[in-house]
């Protein structure tokens, strides 16, 4: 009895309903949403002290590039299969702020291998570039997401709210 299962020990095909080898693959695409990609880098540099990423930098994207709080990526489907085994490439701009009193390069250095690195990890795709632009320098208060407009301020309140001597001005201007 025991001649048949070393038989069947030696047959390589799995019978249905068992696990193939570890090594089969599945046909098929897995495509990461570009989003994905940006939520990851941002997350990633918010656990990073003295860094801000820049909430906004208004309509420079470029065709093909997906942006979000300071983050700007571009997805580049397998274009080099001699380095990458074909897998698609990641670049990365981050636009950030720096705390006061830091050492720009150092923290620039440690946001390039963070964002490298977890992307790599979490995705299986290969980053290119993580391009660092310093856009300024903040000072221990967090920079505010909107500045409020002009529209804002003076909507709902009356001439007069602030003092005498804003009333005064407001007389005085021309109309």
């Amino acid at each position: 009895m025991e001649e048949p299962e070393n038989r069947r020990g030696e047959n390589h095909a799995s019978p249905p309903g068992e696990a193939q080898e570890p090594d089969a693959r599945t046909d098929g695409v897995i495509h990461i949403s570009e989003d994905v990609i940006v939520e990851l880098a941002r997350k990633t540099i918010q656990g990073i002290p003295n860094i801000q990423t820049v909430s906004r930098f208004g309509g420079k994207f470029g065709i093909g590039r997906k942006g979000s709080d300071g983050i700007r990526i571009s997805v580049a489907e397998g274009e080099e299969p001699g380095v990458t085994g074909g897998a698609p490439t990641v670049s990365v701009d981050v636009y950030v702020l720096v705390k006061y009193g830091k050492r720009i390069p150092d923290l620039a250095w440690d946001v390039q291998e963070k964002v490298k690195a977890n992307l790599e990890r979490y995705t299986g795709y290969a980053v290119k570039a993580v391009n660092i632009n310093v856009q300024g320098i903040y000072i221990d208060e967090p920079v505010p997401e909107e500045p409020p407009s002009e529209a804002d301020t003076a909507g709902g309140e009356e001439p007069g709210a602030e003092g005498p001597a804003a009333a005064d001005a407001l007389e005085d201007a021309p109309r």
